[in-house]
């Protein structure tokens, strides 16, 4: 375990220091790991990395008034844990490198960046203003909830409908990925939840080593992608090209998955944008603790965090906190109302199913098939929470 002392000189990793709203957000863009500081904080950073003593660093930035110096020292302990130093007294520290954090590190080289211009952009743009144009204009355009079932079975539909969405969400995500490349941002994919709904997700964090507005074109690349395909969807459906009931099903799945991001209670893509705009750095902690406060259900130790959130971020919780709220309303409504039902109706559904069949038939092989294709959405939600569950109880037993 690396000890510090006033005297101790240490030598920092290569950090990046971005301003934002009062706060300087100081990180690691390899590793993806970022936390926001007041100006004080970033000043300290800039005089440790210049090879100033702690002592030195804690003379330097205690106000001449104060009436006690700033705690430099444990500053620069935090430091060490959050291993953005690499050495003291130079002596190397142990680097984390393993904790980079879940999900699979995914650094593709930076093609085709005019995608991801503004050229790029501007032409996704157009594409989701023509598409919302053209179902203005052509009402036989527009999804229906029956387009759904486009073969010859319901569940055959359903079925295939599942794996379309997971090859489109895939490809979602691609262009996120993508998009940070063009900026020479690492991503990190990964396969989480939001609540009870099975979501395919991009770590992003490497942004953070960049000013807001340089954010938003990979925070919007997965909503500009579908977009863009919505669009030449609906070209397709306009001009009667194609088959035209699988094209009516992609349509709504399109349609779906542009909605659903502006669910920012989910902590959407919406809502990285929005945070982004806004400032935030960390508006869901913030959110919650603030809820949690309402409540008087705050320990010590969550006030303490409260107490520390950047200004800018409480805020905006102010009334953010309402907007989630009422967004976990409607979440709770729609679990009790359709997500439940519906999937005691598909569980009595495979076993109906199976029982009749029997495993000496095709049909009984079909119906397997079709089932664990219509329940892996949830199957996998649930093993994710799980997973959840295991980190979290692992995080509270292992020393910090």
């Amino acid at each position: 375990m690396t000890t510090l002392t006033a005297d101790s000189v240490l030598r920092l990793r290569p950090l990046t220091m971005t301003p934002q709203a009062g706060s300087v957000i100081v990180g690691r863009a390899d590793i993806g790991r970022f936390v926001a500081l007041p100006p004080i904080g970033a000043q300290a950073v800039e005089l440790l990395h210049q090879g100033l003593s702690i002592a030195a660093v804690e003379a330097a930035v205690t106000p001449p008034d104060a009436t006690e110096p700033v705690d430099v020292l444990g500053f620069a302990t935090s430091l060490v844990g959050l291993d953005f130093v690499e050495s003291v007294d130079l002596v190397a520290t142990r680097s984390e490198e393993a904790r980079r954090g879940p999900g699979l590190v995914v650094a593709p080289g930076p093609h085709a960046r005019w995608l991801f211009s503004r050229t790029g952009a501007a032409l996704a743009a157009l594409a989701g203003l023509a598409a919302v144009v053209l179902m203005i204009a052509v009402p036989s355009s527009r999804p229906h909830p029956l387009d759904a079932f486009f073969l010859s079975t319901p569940a055959e539909s359903l079925a295939a409908l599942t794996v379309l969405t997971y090859a489109l969400a895939g490809l979602h995500e691609l262009a996120h990925v993508m998009a940070a490349a063009a900026l020479g941002v690492p991503a990190r994919l990964r396969i989480t939840r939001r609540l009870y709904f099975l979501t395919f997700e991009t770590n992003l964090t490497g942004l953070w080593a960049l000013p807001p507005r340089r954010r938003l074109g990979p925070l919007l690349a997965g909503m500009a992608f579908d977009a863009v395909v919505l669009f030449a969807l609906l070209v397709l459906r306009v001009t009667g090209t194609g088959p035209d009931r699988l094209v009516a099903a992609l349509v709504l799945v399109e349609v779906s998955a542009l909605v659903v991001q502006l669910f920012v209670f989910l902590r959407s893509d919406v809502y990285a944008v929005m945070t982004a705009l806004l400032g935030c750095t960390n508006l869901a902690q913030t959110t919650r603790l603030l809820l949690r406060r309402s409540l008087r259900r705050l320990s010590p130790a969550q006030a303490a965090d409260l107490a520390a959130m950047p200004e800018r971020d409480v805020a905006v919780a102010r009334w953010y906190r309402f907007v989630h709220v009422a967004g976990l309303a409607v979440a709770a409504w729609f679990f009790v109302a359709f997500f439940v039902p519906t999937t005691l109706h598909l569980l009595v559904w495979m076993r109906d199913a199976l029982v009749e069949a029997g495993p000496t038939h095709v049909a009984f092989y079909q119906a397997l098939v079709l089932g664990v294709l219509l329940l892996s959405p949830r199957a996998i939600t649930g093993l994710v929470a799980l997973r959840d569950l295991v980190q979290s109880r692992r995080l509270k037993v292992e020393p910090s």
